[in-house]
């Protein structure tokens, strides 16, 4: 399998303020998990189709695509794993809250691709293509995040 991914920073955060915008931050991921169209420009529609004690089924439409998502968040770890069901395509997109030790919070989003796109004969230009998408995604997201942080009402 290959994985790509891509890292923006979204905050910076004092000592004092590190576990309220940790907070803030994860749970803004969480919504994006849940309404995904909120944060993605590219997703049209979303819906859970079942809810479990450890995450979520979820259905979204991208273009004329519609993806089936087992969705797992694991908040001691910063990371929402969305588990593709019916794409020949895509194995899994995680979404990970990351933080250094100057205080910066950053995104981090990767794409694994299943065996089949491991291939060598998989064309370079299609790789160009899913890496300028997601990082299209990721600075849409990024952007979603810092004004949600910006703004001191809860999203």
């Amino acid at each position: 399998m290959l994985t790509l991914s891509w890292t923006r920073v979204i905050a910076r955060a004092a000592d004092a303020e590190r576990a309220r915008v940790r907070a803030r931050l994860w749970r803004a991921l969480l919504r994006k998990a849940e309404r995904p169209q909120e944060y993605v420009p590219a997703i049209s529609e979303a819906r859970i189709v079942e809810r479990y004690a450890d995450g979520f089924l979820r259905e979204v439409r991208r273009g004329e695509r519609v993806f089936l998502q087992r969705v797992t968040p694991d908040e001691a770890q910063g990371l929402i794993t969305f588990r593709h069901l019916n794409t020949p395509d895509i194995a899994a997109i995680r979404n990970e809250l990351r933080e250094d030790p100057p205080g910066r919070f950053a995104l981090t989003v990767s794409l694994t691709l299943t065996g089949a796109r491991t291939d060598p004969a998989v064309d370079e230009r299609e790789l160009r293509a899913w890496d300028s998408d997601f990082a299209r995604t990721v600075e849409a997201v990024t952007a979603v995040l810092r004004a949600g942080l910006a703004d001191d009402t809860p999203r």
